[in-house]
């Protein structure tokens, strides 16, 4: 299942990179996109584990960039 966040407060792409590789090694992770103007990430994960995907997510992006914030974006 693919899904799109809105990211916060990402500071640059170096920080943006560390972040999907961190993501992709994530048990239940497909595929991680994090878009050229770092507002948006589009995860691609099992559907089973999108509460223990997300929460993994989360932890890794505050831990790599400071204040880094991400919410699910209702298109």
């Amino acid at each position: 299942m693919s899904r799109i966040y809105h990211v916060y407060a990402l500071s640059d792409r170096l920080k943006a990179r560390k972040i999907e590789g961190e993501i992709a090694k994530v048990d239940g992770v497909k595929d991680i996109r994090i878009s050229e103007d770092l507002q948006e990430m589009n995860i691609d994960m099992d559907t089973g584990k999108i509460s223990a995907v997300m929460e993994r997510v989360v932890n890794i992006c505050s831990r790599i960039s400071y204040g880094c914030e991400v919410h699910y974006k209702f298109i």
